[in-house]
């Protein structure tokens, strides 16, 4: 016979173990990876576009990458209807724990190409050191 609070008392919660978490493909660096190279493919197929300057490749580029994207840059949107550009599909291997390669499919001016971009991981950052393209 229970009397008085010990009546009210919640019980006890059952002790628990270590907490789980959920662990999902591309968690941790490749997830970084990942990111700066999808950010960097969108601004590189901006600048191809026309729809974005090539001066802000800087953010995931070397100089000199940013120097021969400002040299090939697209015409630009001037008196003309804009066709924004399309990342259709991308891939990416790590041939060392510095270095990330990524391919892409993207949509340029309408027409299909494809993009290759190497990334090293230079002084804590991941930076785009080479790229390739058949986007005039």
């Amino acid at each position: 016979m229970t009397r008085g609070a010990l009546a009210l008392r919640p019980a006890a919660a059952p002790a628990r173990g270590p907490a789980l978490r959920l662990v999902r493909p591309g968690d941790g660096v490749d997830a970084e990876v990942r990111a700066v190279a999808g950010a960097a493919v969108r601004l590189v197929v901006e600048v191809l576009a026309g729809t974005r300057p090539a001066h802000q490749l800087s953010l995931v580029a070397v100089p000199a990458v940013c120097r021969v994207m400002a040299a090939r840059r697209g015409p630009g949107a001037r008196g003309r209807r804009v066709v924004p550009p399309k990342v259709l599909s991308t891939r990416l291997q790590r041939p060392s724990a510095a270095v990330a390669e990524t391919v892409a499919v993207v949509v340029v001016a309408g027409r299909v190409h494809a993009l290759a971009l190497r990334l090293e991981h230079m002084r804590g950052r991941w930076r785009c050191t080479a790229l390739e393209t058949t986007a005039p």
